[in-house]
């Protein structure tokens, strides 16, 4: 059944995390927010054992907040997800990919003076649903499989 833009059920669900990994780099709160259900859950609490201190953030406002704040706005990002798996059940669909995420200070990205960075290979596991002519995430669990570089860079 083809969606809005032509897309196959299976590639309008991937389109929902590619939406929501190009709004960091993009500091992009609204197209964060259209990849996202009203009541989203994104657990981030594995990032826990590398540090960090996160609990399950609850609905679109919240997730797009945290995400601006913490990511979109402060940050020069690249985030590319690739090894994508979905599986379409109606109008729901499991979707496993790996994401490669490069951090920088803000304005210190784009210059070859500055290698201060922070990378990290993460694993998504997320529920899409469909609604209306958009899929978006429903659950999101980011964990990470491994990391490189300056920890202090996610600290804001």
């Amino acid at each position: 059944m083809p969606n809005a833009g032509g897309l196959t059920d299976r590639e309008a669900a991937i389109d929902a995390i590619i939406r929501f990994v190009c709004s960091l780099d993009e500091a992009d709160g609204e197209l964060c927010a259209s990849s996202l259900t009203e009541d989203i859950i994104m657990d981030l609490t594995p990032f826990n054992k590398v540090g960090m201190d996160n609990e399950p953030v609850v609905g679109r406002a919240a997730v797009v907040e945290r995400l601006m704040a913490a990511v979109g706005r402060p940050l020069d990002t690249t985030h590319m997800a690739t090894n994508i798996r979905c599986t379409i059940d109606g109008d729901t669909a499991e979707l496993r990919c790996t994401v490669l995420a490069r951090h920088f200070r803000r304005g210190e990205g784009p210059s070859p003076e500055y290698q201060d960075y922070y990378l990290f290979g993460n694993k998504y596991k997320a529920s899409v649903v469909r609604e209306g002519d958009l899929w978006k995430v429903g659950r999101l669990l980011i964990s990470p499989a491994w990391t490189q570089g300056n920890p202090d860079l996610m600290k804001v």
